[in-house]
């Protein structure tokens, strides 16, 4: 019986240095955002003296993971294949 046909690997994606960079970052951002938005909740489900410092925090919290989720979206998006230009 003969082998099967070998499967060629496929291409590996390359990350480039900027996308490297934009994941360093976003990795970098999720612990202060992530801080902002729990103390954010605490504070206003406490509904202390301190509640109204709440909401701010939120709203900083969200824009810091806004942040965020765009470094992991601009690294992890695949390019496209470079056209091929004419030949010289």
């Amino acid at each position: 019986m003969s082998e099967p046909a070998r499967v060629p690997p496929s291409p590996r994606a390359v990350m480039s240095g900027w996308q490297i960079v934009s994941l360093i970052f976003g990795i970098l951002l999720l612990l202060p955002g992530g801080c902002f938005l729990f103390f954010g909740i605490g504070m206003t489900a406490d509904g202390g003296e301190m509640s109204g410092i709440g909401p701010p925090l939120l709203i900083i919290g969200l824009l810091i993971a806004a942040v965020a989720v765009l470094c992991f979206w601009l690294a992890f998006r695949r390019r496209k294949p470079p056209t091929p230009g004419p030949a010289l």
